[in-house]
């Protein structure tokens, strides 16, 4: 009976030897998987500064300022656009609307120099006094598919 005791002590120290070394091995890799996800943090944070970085040194103002007036060909504005919101009237509407009828309506003069952009135009339908679209504030546009342009 002892020599049975004995036996299944040393089988359980070697068993107990087994599972202390794959815990042991088991911890230094996920001592190893930590240290790599650090090092991915320590990467997305200086990623992120750079980022950053970056991020604010395209929105400077000047920057932006100049790139607006490169770009969008922006123009001051004028006082006769500045309304308070409760004195806009549909009338206010149609007096924008025809201000910006009037250029198209004069013809352009014939340009010596060939412009890169090719000019489109949008023809709007015209309003009769009677009709129920008069009281819109913009009118509809008459849409043109080069299919039936060209069927006519």
């Amino acid at each position: 009976m002892l020599r049975f005791v004995n036996i299944c002590l040393v089988l359980s120290l070697v068993a107990l030897a087994y599972v202390i070394y794959q815990v042991k091995y088991e911890a230094r890799a996920l001592d190893a998987e930590i240290a790599a996800l650090a090092k991915r943090i320590d990467e997305e944070r200086d990623a992120i500064a750079v980022l950053r970085a970056e991020w604010s040194l395209l929105n400077r103002p000047e920057r932006i300022q100049r790139l607006a007036q490169k770009h969008l060909k922006l123009a001051p504005a004028k006082p006769g656009q500045l309304v308070t919101l409760d004195t806009v009237t549909n009338r206010d509407f149609d007096r924008t609307r025809l201000e910006r009828l009037a250029p198209a309506a004069v013809p352009a003069t014939k340009s010596t120099k060939p412009s890169g952009r090719p000019s489109v135009s949008v023809a709007s339908a015209p309003e009769a006094a009677g009709s129920p679209h008069a009281a819109t504030p913009w009118p509809e546009a008459k849409v043109v598919r080069p299919v039936e342009a060209s069927a006519q």
